[in-house]
């Protein structure tokens, strides 16, 4: 299993360093940047796949640091990605080449029905949870969501923002959000959910299922906003 590299051009896929992919200079001054370096990413599927993509092109292209993203055999649930990862790493090989990467995964909270024991098992990773989905995430490009949303409220109100309706896994709609959405809107809010709840005392480790709306997509968003900003 080797990782997905980045090998299509930038133009092909209209990617560009612009407004929407920047930091506002006090956004900028509030981050803590963690000087990621390298990292590998596991992918539930291709709507958080080619999300990350779009980052990362900027990233490698502009030469700011290297990013290596693990997906193509992980198409399924939260539980799959975890296993993927598991033997990704079980193999001797990969173990030693990529021993000092951050290494990441990123699932919905849809699916299996036993997401908690998912999560724990999980620890060792860094998370990139959303709930119920990682459309969630991507909603907060346009609105704050403050009370639980279904699934089907989520598509539907992320098609009212788009010039047609959404199509999970599509490229064309990622694009479409990134460049149309403020990016750091959805990392304010994404900020602010997670502060209510850590003043609830919840923990996606204890409590994912009352922790709808979440997502902590940002966490690593925002490092990656704040390379491309400085």
């Amino acid at each position: 299993m080797e990782p997905f590299r980045f090998s299509t051009p930038m133009s092909c896929l209209g990617v560009s360093k612009t407004g929407r992919t920047l930091l506002s200079p006090e956004r900028l001054s509030e981050t803590k940047r963690l000087h990621i370096g390298k990292i590998l990413i596991f992918c539930e599927g291709n709507s958080e796949k080619y999300y990350f993509d779009y980052f990362a092109q900027i990233l490698n292209t502009d030469k700011y640091t290297e990013l290596e993203v693990v997906v193509e055999s992980a198409d399924g649930n939260a539980r799959t990605v975890l296993n993927y990862a598991n033997r990704f790493f079980d193999n001797e090989e990969n173990s030693r080449k990529y021993a000092f990467f951050e290494k990441y995964l990123a699932f919905d909270c849809d699916d299996p029905p036993n997401i908690q024991s998912v999560i724990q098992d999980a620890a060792s990773y860094h998370l990139l949870v959303s709930n119920y989905l990682f459309e969630t995430w991507l909603l907060m490009h346009f609105e704050d969501i403050d009370s639980r949303i279904t699934k089907a409220e989520t598509y539907r109100r992320l098609t009212s923002h788009l010039r047609n309706t959404y199509e999970k896994g599509s490229q064309g709609k990622t694009r479409e959000i990134i460049q149309n959405g403020s990016v750091e809107k959805a990392i304010r809010h994404a900020t602010a959910l997670k502060k209510r709840y850590a003043e609830q005392g919840k923990t996606v480790f204890a409590d994912i299922a009352d922790m709808n709306p979440y997502t902590s997509v940002y966490e690593l968003v925002e490092q990656f906003m704040a390379e491309i900003s400085l």
